[in-house]
């Protein structure tokens, strides 16, 4: 089973695998900052090949009348994998409006009299507050929609913040030692610059064979067929 550890068991390991325990070139905020910038470049490499990773899902409740929601706020750059209306035994996808003549297609389906199924889009109107728009407005009142999506790594902050990337914490490690001896322009950065990509490395193999349930078979893409549908 993986082992999660806390920013105050990550941050004591480095310190004492470097010898900085009672140095104050290096702060302890500057650490911190040192593994925030090591979890997102290790983020960005687990979501570019298996995103699903960090695969989360979160309720919306429809009001009545009402065509915008908050997203999930842990939302990793907008990556919803799937909108699913279930209400007793009428289930369907929500899809997304594709772009071509998505605006029209809205204008039309707003001032539709017909029943017929959601769809979505988001929209970005205000600073820091993207929504999640039903088309149409929601026609009853129930928390009736499950959001799939790509949540964002863990951030630290305090002590016991954990890091959710158990298996890559080497990673971790290393690009903060290698930010480390930046500052201190060690003679053993070269060494721990080769280091780091060697767990780099390991990351994006291990990431490239990770397939929760060993069924690899190869799914046909039909996403071009449904645009044109």
């Amino acid at each position: 089973m993986a082992t999660f550890s806390t920013w105050a068991q990550i941050r004591s390991k480095v310190e004492k695998d470097l010898d900085i325990e009672d140095e104050v070139f290096v702060t302890e905020s500057e650490l911190l900052s040192y593994a925030n910038e090591a979890i997102d470049e290790a983020e960005a490499e687990i979501h570019g090949l298996y995103e699903d990773y960090f695969l989360s899902r979160a309720t919306i409740t429809l009001v009545q009348g009402t065509s915008s929601y908050d997203l999930p706020s842990t939302i990793y750059a907008h990556k919803i994998r799937r909108v699913i209306y279930t209400n007793g035994s009428t289930i369907f996808t929500i899809k997304r409006l594709k772009d071509w003549h998505k605006f029209e297609e809205m204008a039309v389906i707003n001032n539709s009299s017909s029943g017929s199924d959601y769809n979505y889009i988001l929209t970005n109107m205000t600073a820091g507050d993207p929504q999640f728009e039903l088309i149409p407005a929601a026609r009853e009142n129930g928390a009736y929609v499950t959001i799939w999506f790509v949540r964002n790594a863990n951030r630290l902050t305090v002590d016991a913040d954990v890091c959710d990337i158990p298996e890559f914490i080497n990673f971790i490690y290393q690009y903060m030692k290698v930010r480390v001896y930046e500052k201190e322009q060690n003679q053993n950065l070269a060494f721990a610059v080769q280091a780091l990509q060697a767990q780099r490395e390991l990351m994006k193999v291990t990431l490239a064979g990770m397939i929760p349930d060993a069924d690899n078979e190869i799914e046909m893409d039909l996403s071009s067929y449904e645009e044109q549908s």
